[in-house]
């Protein structure tokens, strides 16, 4: 069932026009040409005194006719064995009319996926089918290099069952920040402001670290009793920022990876954790006006150390994520240059190479995450129409089998 958000939205929320987000094994060879011994036997020579015989006779031999060889009997081709086919990936809509839609998370416990889009935070309850405002009332902010989109709240993810991590995305680079909001078990009555927050990070103004401030919080990960945060203010250093959870609460935002100064490549964008934790994967999706710049990095997440720098062949990652079941890799390629070469890859690696297998196309995707049962859940802003009103921004999902 596909929800348009006017119809809910509209009377109750005079700000929001049009809810929409255009977001070996060593072989072991036995060496067998040393191991021979030399059999031959010496006899000695016997010498015997000559008799003479009278000269007999030979009868003439009898030439035997040749055998020809045998001819081997011609052998039966083995019939090829024909690669399964990969079934089609089926990609269903949720929701639409989302204004550039990017940040996705999935609620433990109770599967609920909260979207951030341009003029605030849902709630979409997979089970009842329904779509709700949770948080709204920020500003907006322009973003992108050619085309341009209206965004706000970007990143997001959740730091535990009930508590929900919002990257802003809506102020000028140096004004923008993290919040942290308390979430239940069922959606509000009526949504909140986005000033409401339990606990406010931020902001990264200007300084000897960066020359404009830091925003555009884009990325949220949490893991290993941290909050993990890619900025895109200052250029030159390609920022991720860091919060230390203790005792149930979020510390100071500190800016702790340049990921520019590491890589050589700008714009930290997507980020996740390996499945067991231990390195911080981050996609740099690097010039916007550039096609296939995009790098997948692996740092250390407790020194900040870059473990692994890998070429993808993609334009610009927006989107990273494990599949729970089989642990493999995939990624969103949002592809500023040419969108319509933009879609869902399954990036295998293999010791320092990628390779960025196409699992379908989709238009201008985003974010992306998995729930428990390893149906991936996806973010795309889609191509504006002529009508203002309405958006083709939306949330989708692809059913367990990645």
């Amino acid at each position: 069932m596909q929800w348009n958000l006017n119809l809910i939205f509209k009377a109750s929320v005079c700000c929001l026009t049009a809810l929409c987000l255009t977001l070996g094994s060593t072989a072991l060879i036995a060496d067998e040409k040393g191991d021979k011994k030399g059999d031959e036997k010496k006899e000695a020579a016997k010498k015997e005194e000559p008799k003479k015989e009278a000269p007999k006779k030979e009868a003439p031999k009898k030439e035997e006719p040749k055998k020809e060889a045998a001819k081997p009997a011609p052998k039966k081709e083995e019939p090829k064995k024909e690669e399964p086919k990969k079934p089609a990936v089926t990609v269903k809509t949720l929701v639409t009319n989302l204004e550039n839609p990017s940040g996705l998370a999935i609620q433990e416990g109770t599967g609920h996926v909260f979207v951030a889009s341009r003029y605030g935070v849902y709630r979409y309850d997979a089970k009842g089918k329904t779509v709700d405002l949770e948080i709204a009332g920020y500003p907006t902010d322009v973003y992108g290099k050619g085309p341009k989109y209206n965004v706000g709240p970007l990143g997001v993810a959740f730091m535990s069952k009930d508590q929900l991590v919002v990257g802003d995305g809506s102020r000028p680079d140096g004004e923008e920040l993290v919040r942290i909001y308390k979430v239940g078990d069922k959606p509000v009555a009526k949504w909140v402001k986005e000033d409401t927050a339990v606990q406010t990070l931020g902001p990264i103004k200007a300084g000897d670290k960066t020359a404009k401030g830091e925003g555009n919080f884009y990325g949220v990960a949490v893991g290993g009793g941290d909050i993990f945060i890619t900025c895109n203010g200052d250029d030159t250093k390609g920022w991720v920022a860091k919060s230390v959870i203790k005792d149930g609460k979020a510390g100071p935002l500190e800016l702790t990876i340049a990921t520019k100064e590491a890589t050589n490549v700008d714009a930290p964008v997507a980020i996740t954790f390996s499945p067991d934790g231990k390195e911080l994967v981050i996609g740099q999706m690097g010039e916007m006006n550039v096609a296939n710049d995009a790098l997948l990095t692996f740092y250390d997440p407790k020194t900040g150390k870059l473990k692994k720098s890998l070429k993808t062949g993609l334009s610009d990652i927006a989107g990273l994520a494990y599949s729970p079941k089989t642990k493999k890799l995939y990624a969103t390629d949002f592809s500023w240059v040419d969108t319509t070469k933009g879609g869902l890859f399954e990036l295998k690696i293999d010791g320092d190479k990628v390779t960025a297998e196409k699992i379908v196309s989709l238009d201008k995707p985003a974010a992306i995450a998995f729930d428990k049962e390893g149906n991936l859940y996806l973010t795309a802003f889609g191509t504006q129409g002529k009508d203002p009103e309405k958006s083709p921004g939306s949330l989708a999902i692809i059913k367990a089998g990645l």
